[in-house]
């Protein structure tokens, strides 16, 4: 079943799924699954309050189709070890892009820029 967006492009429709049901791929990575895939891993640091945007480049990533994992964490400039502070601090959305690049929105829940890091995880 297919739907328009708000811009008149046509797309599938939401398929709901009850308990213990599955729901089928979108077909974006092929609906192949990958057994032993090569995996890398960085981490990246932001400085931010309310909600901001990052982009970053990650070695060897293969594009929009790629599969990424990640974290978000607040952590200490002094020590470089991650906090568990007052700041609630949420990763919202992670978006593969060609080129090896993937945005990232964040949300610190601060009145000041806090530092924050996104750790990245993904397949080769």
């Amino acid at each position: 079943m297919t739907q328009k967006t708000a811009s008149g492009n046509a797309v599938k429709a939401a398929v709901k799924a009850g308990p213990e049901q599955a729901i089928p791929s979108t077909g974006g990575s092929g609906g192949q699954a990958q057994f032993n895939p090569e995996m890398a891993a960085q981490t990246f640091d932001f400085r931010g309050h309310g909600i901001f945007d990052g982009e970053v480049k990650l070695p060897g990533f293969g594009g929009a189709w790629a599969m990424v994992l990640a974290n978000v964490t607040e952590f200490s400039p002094v020590t470089d070890k991650p906090i568990l502070g007052s700041a609630v601090v949420t990763l919202h959305n992670v978006a593969p892009q060609d080129g090896g690049w993937v945005k990232v929105r964040m949300e610190a829940r601060w009145p000041e820029d806090l530092s924050i890091r996104v750790q990245f995880m993904w397949f080769l």
